[in-house]
């Protein structure tokens, strides 16, 4: 009798602990998108970019997703990356940036034997995460520099997107902030090449102009001294 009781509350609990884990549901894997960005026209086109630094807040070191708290927390989920999430953020940044800059000579990460880059850039999210009842936001920061290293310029940004609550829109939403981003450092980008061209520009005209203006200067004519033929007597 005493064995039967054993079995029929060892069954129960059994069932109970089955119950349990059908109540939470199976865990889902997810990957951000990458977007409908355009291939660049050739790959040894246009701008040579290089993401030399990739760095991701810490609690975005991990495979399973996190979810954005009313009070301001993070909650773990049952759910996770497809994979490492700094991987899916190079792969995402690498084809928006190259679809943007037309440009098929964009790296992110480990820079490639013979890839001489005309722009490096430094890149540091701190934020990355959504909630059911929090908008996705993204906090990043990156400076700029040329191919010898010198800085052109810095910029720190903020974004928010809304969405729908459940897990597949939070993913989404966080997917066009990182695109976002993208369109961001690609303006940075096309901005500081265009200024760099016209400070160039300038530099080669400067010599002509200036030999220009002192050839268009006009010269004063040589002193020649009077004679009169007139002689001083003194007596």
């Amino acid at each position: 009798m005493k064995r039967m009781c054993l079995a029929r509350l060892a069954l129960v609990g059994l069932l109970a602990g089955l119950g349990g884990c059908a109540s939470l549901g199976p865990s889902h894997y997810y990957q951000l998108d990458g977007g409908n960005a355009r291939t660049p026209a050739g790959s040894e086109r246009g701008l040579a970019v290089w993401i030399e630094n990739l760095q991701l807040a810490d609690y975005l070191q991990r495979d399973v997703l996190l979810e954005r708290q009313p009070d301001g927390s993070l909650k773990t989920t049952r759910d996770h990356w497809a994979g490492p999430l700094d991987a899916n953020v190079r792969q995402l940044l690498q084809r928006q940036l190259a679809g943007r800059l037309n440009s098929g000579r964009v790296v992110v990460g480990e820079q490639p034997a013979g890839f001489d880059p005309q722009y490096r850039v430094e890149l540091v999210v701190t934020r990355l995460d959504a909630g059911d009842q929090a908008p996705a936001a993204l906090d990043a920061s990156w400076q700029l520099r040329d191919g010898q290293g010198r800085l052109l310029d810095t910029e720190v940004v903020h974004l928010q997107a809304r969405h729908a609550g459940d897990r597949a829109a939070q993913v989404r939403a966080q997917s066009e902030l990182l695109q976002q981003l993208s369109a961001r450092l690609a303006t940075d980008l096309t901005k500081v090449a265009q200024r760099g061209r016209r400070d160039s520009e300038v530099a080669r005209k400067e010599p002509k102009k200036l030999v220009e203006e002192a050839q268009a200067r006009p010269t004063l004519p040589a002193v020649v001294p009077i004679r009169t033929g007139a002689e001083v007597y003194r007596f």
